[in-house]
């Protein structure tokens, strides 16, 4: 059996692979090259880059797979059938999970030499941390030649702003949004009673707030952090967090849930902007709304940074989507389904309400402040466990 031939399904049904196997996938090309001009209709020349583009769908159809990870969120299935409808004969194996779950057993796969992965969307900051140290990315620039994707005058702010990391390579992110961290229930909090960061802190809500956990990667990181870096460290996690007993939780949807049951007045939530509306098409969560605090809210490029595995089993199939990712076309697309902004100057805002409008919130999702984030996680298990 050729082990390149593999659905991921099938792959972990073998439960491993040979040796040559894995030479296979390590030898197979990572992309298709860059092919002259040649005849275009009516005899003229085609660009170079339009060649490399054919090319490059042919090559991915021939391989008829995408393994794609997206951050969590049911909507993100309709991003995935676009991209299917646009190239009839790929079909993308789907997974949803949070960066800090799917880390660890996408690391413990690949040291059993189960490269099964192709690219993933996800929030900045745990890939950083933990995939690329060891290998497991490979650099998406080199990956990315279409003119309308690597010209600047497409982006809002420039092409190369889609690199958080200093080598300017990684994860690219080609949209922006501002992460609404605080919600609350509106049956069990007054209108006005929660307005400010030190609203937060009123006994009154002691042991009913239930939040991201500081001490991982997720929704209590980024607030965590921010609060921090505008209000200075002096206890602050501990008054936030352990003296007005949160129950932290790790679960981003069950969080959600239980603030709409009214299990809980204040929720610290993440990736609220794309779960939520699992809720709302049933009729139900309509009782939660989020108040603006700029000590927790952050800028940020969301849950949709691009990023490609080494090894990947379809190299072709993972250069054709992070390419189409970043046109206008996939940005329209995508940015509806994430429910974020793309930066492309050429795509409105899919959802206004998560743009800065004039805040001055902390840009969170950038490698300078990794040392920060780090920083949050120490302290919060210090106080915490």
């Amino acid at each position: 059996m050729n082990p390149s031939s593999l659905s991921r399904r099938r792959f972990v049904r073998v439960g491993g692979i040979t040796a040559a196997g894995a030479a296979a996938f390590a030898c197979a090309p990572a992309a298709t090259t860059p092919a002259p001009a040649a005849p275009g209709p009516g005899g003229a020349n085609k660009p170079a880059w339009e060649q490399q583009w054919d090319d490059l769908v042919v090559a991915a159809k021939k391989e008829g797979t995408l393994v794609l990870v997206t951050a969590v969120g049911a909507t993100f299935k309709d991003g995935v059938a676009a991209f299917e409808k646009a190239f009839s004969g790929i079909t993308v194996e789907h997974t949803t999970a949070n960066a800090s779950a799917f880390a660890p057993k996408a690391l413990q796969e690949r040291k059993a030499n189960l490269y099964t992965y192709d690219a993933i969307t996800t929030t900045y900051g745990t890939l950083p941390l933990t995939m690329i140290p060891t290998g497991a990315m490979d650099p998406i620039r080199p990956l990315l030649f279409r003119p309308d994707v690597v010209e600047d005058n497409n982006w809002s702010d420039g092409f190369l702003k889609g690199f958080l990391d200093l080598d300017k390579k990684w994860g690219y992110s080609g949209f922006t949004e501002v992460t609404q961290s605080v919600w609350i229930n509106t049956d069990l909090v007054k209108e006005g009673e929660i307005k400010s960061f030190d609203d937060l802190l009123n006994p009154k809500w002691k042991g009913k707030i239930i939040g991201g956990d500081p001490r991982v990667f997720g929704g209590g990181w980024w607030p965590g952090t921010a609060m921090r870096l505008k209000r200075g460290d002096d206890g602050l996690i501990k008054r936030v967090f352990k003296d007005q007993e949160v129950v932290l939780s790790r679960d981003a949807r069950q969080m959600i849930e239980l603030l709409i049951k009214g299990n809980y007045a204040v929720g610290y939530l993440s990736s609220t902007q794309t779960i939520l509306p699992e809720f709302t098409n049933q009729g139900v969560g309509k009782n939660i709304k989020h108040i603006p605090i700029d000590e927790m809210d952050v800028q940020n490029a969301g849950r949709s940074v691009a990023y490609v595995f080494n090894q990947a089993p379809h190299p072709n199939a993972a250069k054709l989507f992070v390419n189409w990712l970043l046109t206008k076309e996939g940005s329209t697309i995508w940015s509806k389904v994430a429910q974020t902004n793309s930066r492309r100057s050429d795509v409105a805002p899919a959802n206004p309400e998560v743009e800065l409008k004039g805040r001055k919130l902390i840009h969170i999702d950038r490698e300078e402040l990794l040392p920060e984030w780090q920083k949050t996680q120490d302290i919060a298990k210090q106080v915490l466990n």
